[in-house]
């Protein structure tokens, strides 16, 4: 039975969607946002990053809700957290043991604060990956199997080349997979959260935050930590620079990043809302 459609909520991924190569926000993408928040549709991110990384976009673009950062394990506005999910802590040192057998680049991320911390010394890889994708604030280079740390860690994340992260995801999903969750962010990354943490949970939180039905969300994304959330809205998108496997999660795909994909989705849901899906 068809249904009519009317999208409210509208969660976009940041790197490799909103932003491409240029690490900007293109004008038509920028344009097509503020066409969905005239048209009364609340627009959020949900990311991978940081809050600090990505409260620059979201004023750029005048977003005012709340965003999804570090794969929906922070749901947080400018001024209120509205909820957060830490590492659970007896898996911790298990995953960084785990990434310095096997030699890659370690790092953990920590609730409400800046800073980011790399296991010593810092890798071509983590070099590589604090250049052209994170750009933090501020990073400190520690021991991580006794680092005191003052609040709870929050991501596990491992840099390393593709293939090696291919290899490692498969070992950590057997061992963790039913205790964590687990998903590649890019190519070279691999995270480790709180079980009960993806971008699918991050808006289903958000909807019943604003009293919406899944049916009146959407999604737009391109990564393998985007295909939670784009089974979850009720009606998705992936770019057409994501892989294969992603596109098949999306309802839709449509131009990539680098070529303002973001708009594209924005121009089929302000001209299908009130459409029968």
């Amino acid at each position: 039975m068809s249904r009519r459609s009317r999208v409210r909520l509208l969660a976009i991924d940041l790197d490799d969607t909103l932003i491409g190569t240029s690490m900007r926000v293109s004008l038509a993408n920028r344009r097509a946002i503020r066409r969905a928040i005239h048209a009364g549709i609340k627009v959020t991110l949900a990311t991978g990053r940081t809050f600090t990384t990505t409260l620059p976009f979201a004023e750029q673009l005048g977003l005012t809700h709340t965003f999804a950062c570090f794969q929906g394990a922070l749901l947080r506005g400018k001024n209120k957290v509205l909820a957060s999910r830490t590492m659970p802590p007896q898996h911790y040192l298990e995953i960084v043991n785990f990434g310095l057998r096997h030699n890659v680049q370690v790092c953990v991320y920590v609730l409400d604060h800046d800073t980011v911390f790399f296991q010593r010394p810092l890798d071509r890889f983590g070099k590589e990956y604090l250049d052209r994708i994170e750009q933090v604030r501020e990073i400190s280079l520690v021991n991580l199997r006794t680092y005191p740390f003052s609040h709870p860690p929050i991501k596990i994340m491992f840099v390393a080349s593709p293939e090696k992260i291919i290899v490692l995801e498969a070992k950590a999903q057997k061992k963790w997979g039913h205790k964590l969750y687990i998903t590649r962010t890019r190519a070279n990354l691999l995270e480790f959260l709180h079980p009960h943490v993806s971008k699918g949970f991050a808006l289903h939180y958000l909807a019943e935050h604003y009293n919406l039905k899944m049916s009146e969300t959407a999604a737009i994304g391109d990564g393998y930590n985007d295909i939670p959330m784009l089974k979850a809205a009720g009606v998705s998108f992936a770019v057409n620079n994501a892989s294969t496997k992603v596109k098949h999660s999306a309802d839709h795909v449509v131009a990539s990043c680098d070529q303002d994909g973001v708009a594209d989705a924005i121009d089929w849901i302000l001209a299908n809302r009130n459409q029968k899906k």
